[in-house]
C-alpha cells in the first residue's frame, strides 16, 4: 500500500522527477564509463606486462635481478622445470638465458638487455611473436639471428638484414662479441620495453659466452593468474630460497601490483564522489516536495496514519525516484560500454604518451558485471541517506497546522 502511493506520488510533478531522473542517468553514466575507462586501461597494462615482460611467475638464481649477471645461473634448472610442468595450475614453461649487453651498429650504439630464447617455447609465453612488424621471428636454419624492435632499430638506424655487434661478459668475465644479422623486428605497446629489449636464440648466445646448457631465468605462464600465490609456494616447498628465487610478477612489478589493486578502489571513490553530488540534488528536490505538501502531509496525520508510515513513504518516494534514475543510467552505460568495447576507442593522438605506460593507443573499456549490482546497492544507501532529512522535517509537522498552511 506504502509502495503504491510512493510510486503514484513521484509521478505527480512529472517535469520535475523527470529531471531529477535525468540527472541521476547522466550523472551515473558519465561516472560508470569513466570507471570502464580506467579499469580497460588497467586490464591492458596488466595484460601487456604478463605477455611481454614478467610472465605470471620467474624463477632465477639469488640476486640475479638485481644486475642481471649471466654468470648466475640456475644450478637445478631442469628439475625446476619439471617441477613446474606438473603442476595443473601451469600453462607453459621456458628457460632463457638474460643478460645485459652493448649493441652497436656502423652508426650507433646502446645498452639492451638480451634474451636468449628457444623460439618453440618462448612463443607459448610471450606474444613478442605476434608482435613482430617486419620480416620474422627468427628464421630457421641460421645461425646468429636478432630480433630487434622499432625504435631500437631507428635508434642504431638499421633495417632488415642489417649488422649488429653484441659486446657482453662471458661466463669467466671476459669481454666477447659476436655479430648477428636482423631478421625481424617488432613493435609492442611498451615503448620502453622495446627500447631496451632484443631476442636472440639461445644457443647461439650460450655459444658466444662458452657455456652450454645454462638458464638463468625460468618464466611460467599459468591458466589463471589468480593461481600464481598458489603455485608459488609449491615451489617454495620444493626449492629453498638459497637455491632459487621465486617471484610472482607482483613482486617483479610491484608498481603494477599496487596499480591494479588501487583501481576499484579509485573507480569507487569516483562513483562515490558523483553519488554525492547526485544525493544533494535529491534531498533539494525532496524537500521542495514536502514543503508543497504540507497540507497534505496534516490530512494524513490528522486522519491516523501513523508517523513510522508517513516515514516510510518519503523513504520510498527517493529511493523509487533514484533506482528509477540508476537503473537508466546503467542500461544506458552497460549498452555503451559493451559497445565500445567490441570496437575500442582510438587515442592515437596520445599513443605516445600511452606507449610509455604500456597501453595501447586502442582502449577497451571493461566493466564486470557485479560492478552493477554493488553500484545499484550505493544508490539505495545514498536515496536514503539523502531521504532522512526531508523525512525528519515532515515527522516535524504539527497536524493542525500543517492543514492550515
Amino acid at each position: 500500500m506504502i509502495a503504491a502511493i510512493s510510486w503514484r506520488n513521484i509521478w505527480r510533478n512529472k517535469w520535475r522527477s523527470a529531471v531529477i531522473i535525468l540527472a541521476i542517468a547522466a550523472g551515473l553514466t558519465g561516472g560508470i564509463f569513466t570507471v570502464a575507462m580506467h579499469n580497460g586501461m588497467t586490464e591492458q597494462k596488466l595484460r601487456t606486462a604478463v605477455d611481454i615482460q614478467t610472465a605470471h611467475l620467474q624463477v632465477h638464481a639469488p640476486r640475479f635481478l638485481k644486475n642481471k649477471d649471466i654468470r648466475l645461473y640456475l644450478d637445478n634448472a631442469a628439475g625446476v622445470i619439471r617441477a613446474l610442468e606438473n603442476q595443473s595450475a601451469v600453462k607453459a614453461v621456458a628457460g632463457r638465458l638474460v643478460t645485459t649487453a652493448m649493441a652497436a651498429s656502423s652508426h650507433a650504439n646502446a645498452g639492451v638487455q638480451i634474451n636468449g630464447v628457444v623460439p618453440e617455447t618462448e612463443m607459448k609465453i610471450s606474444t613478442i611473436h605476434s608482435s613482430i612488424i617486419d620480416g620474422a621471428y627468427f628464421e630457421t636454419g641460421k645461425r646468429n639471428q636478432i630480433v630487434i624492435s622499432s625504435r631500437t632499430a631507428k635508434k642504431l638506424k638499421l633495417g632488415l638484414n642489417g649488422k649488429l655487434v653484441i659486446t657482453l661478459q662471458d661466463i669467466h668475465g671476459e669481454i666477447v662479441g659476436a655479430a648477428f644479422r636482423v631478421t625481424g623486428i617488432f613493435k609492442t605497446t611498451h615503448s620502453m620495453f622495446d627500447e631496451a629489449n632484443v631476442f636472440v636464440r639461445k644457443q647461439d648466445l650460450e655459444r658466444i659466452v662458452s657455456m652450454p646448457d645454462i638458464i638463468n631465468e625460468v618464466a611460467v605462464r599459468l591458466h589463471n593468474i589468480e593461481d600464481a600465490p598458489l603455485v608459488q609456494s609449491r615451489l617454495y616447498e620444493k626449492f629453498k630460497p638459497t637455491h632459487a628465487e621465486i617471484l610472482s610478477w607482483r613482486e617483479i612489478q610491484p608498481e603494477l601490483a599496487y596499480i591494479n589493486d588501487a583501481t576499484w578502489q579509485m573507480n569507487y571513490l569516483v562513483l562515490i564522489i558523483i553519488l554525492l553530488a547526485l544525493a544533494f540534488g535529491i534531498l533539494n528536490t525532496m524537500l521542495m516536495a514536502i514543503f508543497e505538501r504540507v497540507k497534505e502531509i496534516g490530512v494524513l496525520m490528522a486522519v491516523g496514519m501513523s508517523k513510522w508510515r508517513i516515514f516510510m513513504m518519503i523513504i520510498l518516494e527517493t529511493v523509487f525516484l533514484s533506482l528509477t534514475g540508476a537503473a537508466a543510467g546503467m542500461i544506458v552505460s552497460a549498452v555503451v560500454v559493451y559497445w565500445t568495447n567490441r570496437s575500442g576507442i582510438d587515442l592515437s593522438m596520445f599513443a605516445q604518451g600511452l606507449e610509455s605506460f604500456g597501453i595501447s593507443s586502442i582502449v577497451y573499456p571493461a566493466l564486470d558485471a557485479r560492478f552493477y549490482g554493488s553500484l545499484a546497492i550505493m544508490v539505495v544507501v545514498s536515496a536514503i541517506l539523502s531521504a532522512l532529512y526531508p523525512a525528519i522535517k515532515a515527522l516535524k509537522l504539527k497536524p493542525v497546522e500543517a492543514i492550515h498552511g
